[in-house]
C-alpha cells in the first residue's frame, strides 16, 4: 500500500472530514489552493480506482465519499512498515517505546480487552 501523494492526501482529508459526499467543485473550493478543476478530478479518479473514493451520479456529475476510513488508512500504513522490519516484535517494542505514557497505556487496555474477546480453544 502506497502513502497517498499530497493532493490525494488533502483531498481525503476533505472527504473524511465532510458529512456527505462532496462534487469535484466542492473538493476543489474545500482545498483552496488555486488548482484547476481537472487536476482535482483526476486525483479523485484516481482515489476511486484505488479504491479509497465510492462515487455516486448526481446530474451530469459524480459525488465522492469515502471507502475507507482513516484508521483504515493509518492501519495500512503501520502493516506496511512492518513488512520491512527484520524482527517484526524488535520493530514493535521500538514505536510503542516511543509512545507517550498515555498512549502505551491505552494501547494495553486495549490488547487486554481484544485478547479477552478472542474465541477459546
Amino acid at each position: 500500500m502506497a502513502k497517498f501523494g499530497d493532493l490525494e492526501n488533502a483531498i481525503m482529508n476533505e472527504v473524511w472530514q465532510a458529512e456527505n459526499p462532496l462534487l469535484v467543485r466542492e473538493i476543489l473550493d474545500r482545498l483552496n489552493r488555486g488548482l484547476a478543476y481537472n487536476t482535482v478530478q483526476t486525483v479523485t479518479e484516481i482515489l476511486n480506482r484505488k479504491g479509497w473514493l465510492s462515487k455516486e451520479r448526481d446530474g451530469r456529475a459524480f459525488r465522492y465519499g469515502p471507502a475507507a476510513t482513516r484508521d483504515d488508512y493509518v492501519s495500512g500504513l503501520i502493516r506496511e512498515a512492518l513488512s520491512f522490519a527484520d524482527d517484526r516484535a524488535a520493530a514493535l517494542v521500538g514505536f510503542v517505546d516511543e509512545m507517550p505514557d498515555g498512549e502505551a497505556a491505552e494501547l494495553r487496555r486495549l490488547l487486554a480487552a481484544a485478547h479477552e474477546n478472542e474465541p477459546q480453544p
